[in-house]
């Protein structure tokens, strides 16, 4: 059964006259440019930043406004736009923000509270950059006009511009205005009148005023600085650099520069400019730059945001979009857990088994499971009632539906919340009826809770409202400075948990406040008088249990006592019996690219997450701990250093994590492509990539210590004896050596080599030792440390990807799915043993010399094989 609600019903004739076109209507209506809200992070290009006191203001291409304190946590979140967010600007009273086409609106919104206040209409094209200047606001983009707005109405259309207009700013008395053909203009202040203009040849994309003179950087790379001299404006190149100049800003002595994922710190002089620094910062185009008490903050790309001391050292980054976090309920011997990706599966609690699974198109706000039936609401608007798996109704509405809570009484309604709506559920002689009960404009719906009939609903803007199931009229009955996320009942009370942490308690009469150490705070229950918060930590009673990652949502498990799930952001789902994880319920990993082994084995995964496996003796089975969930391309090296695990991506980064947090604690950017390859050696970390680079990094304070540049080469294995002694292999063919500064290469391969490793070892004797090489033609080339060739032999008939050297025998794993195990006698391979009990090609393998055993994946899965198996 389809049933459409309310906005369709006038269309009823035209669907009966045209049902495919209304069909087609109705999807690219719902699905293009239904509104979402959630407090997450950015997911996709975080176009500018902004800060005002305390506060930092990011927009994105995801249309939201975003609001962060200094550490980076997250405050409020603004669905501003039906497209992108484009720009914004904060004045001492409103925040505007500028939305990309076809939207091309101005919002401006109250400071305090940012309740939308206006929507300016005005631009015919994309608004790209906007200006407080006293009673105005200043306007351009992409339809070549700037508008000056008084008293929010447009007061004149500057028309002084041929091209897209992509900054504004203030200088001595002028609105300067710089375009995509390069065109620099001044305008006066008094009267906004054009007064003259300078042909830079170049897209203007930053302007800065610092220390009186106006700097300008362009998609060339080049820097101008402009200084109004006796009234005559003078300007002159101080820069040339390699890429566009996408942010300019100062910390009151140097200038800070964003070039691709690099920040150059730049000395003004007296004649042109000096380069005093520069830092890698974003694996991806750095967007906007700003700094606040000594410290940047840089957004990116892809949608990251991250805080640098002034001297360049990683101090954090800005939680992202939760992309594979999952909303959960659980109702008898069941759990349901919706997915972000849109799926939607139903456990049996007893066992774990899955029951059912559906995959809907879009992601799942809510869950809520009813007998056999499952309730569940998407982003793009859309309520879906399921039953065994199979769609039973489905309801559409403009914008996403966020929330909804059950009527205990005889007619069993559901209540529902999406953008400035209340609705209510109901089977009617069993055909699912839906209908809007209340309207709050403007705000999102985040909570309701039913008692004693009145619901009581809590929204973004951290409002609750009481309405009286007679009626159904809103009344506002509190008002708070943070988003509502989840409303309950202590005994008589109510109870409502705030995004920031704090809780409100209603008793009827009176509101008290109390503040919690969950920060940010998404999902609160409270089970037998006991208050239970989940956010950044997981808060029962006195009691605080620590995860990897944040806390998104807690259901009950009402069958037994002091039972509760709780929902990662990562996607796992845990389940917590009297403080104990006694199981958990993993996300759909994909496919392992990677396996690191020593008493843990470490996974990296396809879709960039981490996971870490326990071995279960007893069971004789790898048991899931914990999924680290930060990289956006898949993880192709891993490995560990003291207490840090430490992975690297084909995002360009390598990740350090802390191993029994699970906690992200740095991220070392330097690469401009895949880095393929990682190893430690002392306290050293070498890293190659396809860029060509081969980087050390200090392990102690994560500092950059040298950069080998090795041209038309990309590196796919490391292998060293010191920092001052490193062997590569790579995609090219070729063994490289580094030693004490001298960079020597033969070509032992016309075709890929893979995988490198060696026989060293504490008691080798140096004669002895020998370098293994191995890949795409199947043989194994030998070395001595001088890259002499000593011999080879053809290992497999496929492509080799591993090889490994280990208790006096060299490993070789294939894509003819074998595991063969050598030893070399007088440099002469004899095979003692080969193991092909596999059903694919083996891409992925580890030695687990404390469990001893061999780790390899049957693509999701481990499987472990005893040494003894695979030799003779």
């Amino acid at each position: 059964m389809i049933v459409k609600c309310e906005r369709f019903k006038r269309l009823k004739s035209f669907l009966l006259l045209a049902s495919f076109t209304f069909l087609v209507i109705a999807i690219i209506h719902n699905h293009g440019y239904a509104l979402d809200f959630v407090l997450y992070g950015h997911n996709s290009v975080v176009w500018e930043l902004s800060f005002d006191n305390d506060k930092l203001y990011s927009v994105g291409a995801d249309g939201t406004l975003k609001v962060w304190n200094k550490e980076l946590l997250p405050l409020q979140n603004i669905t501003s736009h039906e497209s992108w967010a484009r720009c914004i600007d904060v004045s001492d009273k409103y925040v505007a923000v500028g939305g990309y086409k076809p939207d091309n609106t101005i919002k401006v919104y109250d400071k305090n509270t940012l309740k939308l206040i206006y929507t300016l209409k005005a631009h015919k094209g994309s608004v790209f950059t906007l200006l407080f200047y006293k009673a105005f606001l200043i306007s351009a983009g992409s339809d070549n006009t700037i508008i000056v707005w008084k008293d929010f109405k447009p007061l004149k259309f500057l028309k002084i511009h041929d091209g897209w207009v992509r900054k504004l700013t203030i200088y001595n008395g002028y609105l300067v205005s710089g375009d995509e053909n390069g065109r620099l203009s001044f305008s006066t202040l008094d009267d906004f009148k054009f007064e003259r203009s300078f042909e830079l040849k170049s897209q203007i994309l930053s302007l800065h005023v610092f220390q009186n003179k106006l700097y300008v950087g362009s998609s060339d790379g080049s820097v101008y600085r402009f200084l109004l001299d006796k009234g005559q404006i003078k300007y002159e190149k101080v820069l040339s650099l390699k890429s566009a100049v996408q942010s300019i800003t100062d910390d009151g002595k140097f200038l800070y520069l964003s070039v691709e994922g690099k920040v150059i710190v730049v000395n003004d002089e007296t004649i042109g400019a000096k380069i005093v620094r520069n830092f890698d910062m974003s694996a991806s185009e750095i967007t906007s730059l700003q700094i606040i008490d000594k410290t940047i903050y840089v957004s990116n790309r892809e949608g990251d945001i991250f805080k640098y001391s002034i001297d360049g050292r990683y101090l954090g980054k800005a939680p992202k979009h939760f992309l594979s976090s999952a909303k959960i309920s659980a109702n008898g011997n069941s759990l349901v857990i919706g997915r972000e990706d849109g799926s939607i599966e139903r456990y049996n609690v007893d066992n774990g088994l899955l029951i059912w699974s559906y995959k809907n198109d879009t992601s799942i706000r809510f869950v809520l499971t009813l007998d056999e039936s499952v309730i569940a609401g998407d982003s793009s608007g859309k309520l879906l009632v399921l039953k065994d798996g199979k769609v039973q109704s489905v309801f559409y509405n403009e914008d996403a539906f966020l929330t909804c809570t059950l009527d205990n009484s005889k007619k069993n309604p559901i209540y529902l919340g999406s953008r400035g709506k209340v609705f209510s559920l109901e089977d009617i002689q069993g055909r699912w009826n839906l209908k809007t009960i209340a309207v709050i404009s403007e705000e999102w719906i985040c909570s309701i809770y039913n008692s004693e009939g009145i619901l009581y609903v809590g929204t973004n803007l951290g409002n609750v409202y009481a309405l009286d199931k007679m009626s159904y009229k809103p009344k506002l009955i509190n008002s708070y400075p943070s988003p509502v996320v989840k409303i309950s009942r202590l005994n008589s009370q109510i109870v409502v948990f705030h995004f920031n942490g704090t809780i409100a308690v209603f008793d009827g009469k009176v509101w008290k406040v109390q503040r919690s150490d969950v920060f940010p705070l998404y999902s609160g229950l409270v089970i037998e008088s006991q208050i239970i918060t989940g956010g950044s930590k997981l808060r029962i009673g006195n009691s605080s249990y620590e995860f990897e990652a944040f806390i998104v949502d807690l259901a009950e498990f009402r069958k037994t006592k002091n039972n509760i799930f709780a929902s990662l952001s990562n996607g796992m789902v845990v389940q917590i019996e009297d403080g104990n994880v006694v199981r958990r319920f993993s996300s759909q990993i994909s496919s392992i690219s990677t396996i690191y082994a020593d008493d843990l084995v470490i996974c990296g995964h396809e879709d960039g997450k981490v996971s870490l496996w326990n071995y279960n003796k007893k069971q004789a089975k790898f048991e899931l701990s914990m999924i680290f969930d930060d990289h956006t391309d898949a993880v192709k090296s891993i490995t560990r250093y003291k207490k840090y695990i430490i992975s690297a991506s084909n995002d360009k980064t390598i990740k350090v994590w802390d191993s029994k947090t699970g906690k992200l604690l740095n991220i070392l950017t330097g690469h401009t492509g895949y880095v393929w390859s990682i190893f430690v050696v002392g306290d050293i970390l070498v890293s190659g990539g396809w860029d060509g680079k081969v980087i050390l990094w200090n392990l102690k304070n994560f500092q950059k210590i040298k950069v080998y540049e090795l041209p038309k080469l990309s590196i796919t294995g490391i292998f060293a004896f010191s920092s001052d002694e490193i062997y590569l292999t790579t995609l090219e063919g070729f063994v490289v050596r580094i030693n004490k500064d001298k960079v020597t290469k033969i070509k032992a391969s016309e075709q890929t080599l893979w995988s490198i490793d060696s026989n060293y070892s504490d008691n080798s004797n140096p004669s002895q030792i020998k370098i293994y090489v191995a890949g795409w033609d199947g043989r194994v080339y030998v070395l001595d440390r001088e890259l002499r060739n000593i011999g080879q032999f053809k290992g497999h008939n496929s492509t080799i990807f591993k090889i490994m050297f280990f208790d006096g025998k060299l490993f070789t794993a294939g894509t003819d799915n074998l595991i063969k195990v050598w030893r070399i006698v007088s440099d002469k391979p004899e095979n003692i043993g080969a193991y092909s009990n596999f059903r694919q090609s083996i891409l992925s393998v580890a030695i687990s010399k404390t469990l001893g055993k061999v780790i390899t994946t049957d693509g999701k899965g481990l499987i472990s094989i005893d040494l003894e198996e695979t030799y003779r």
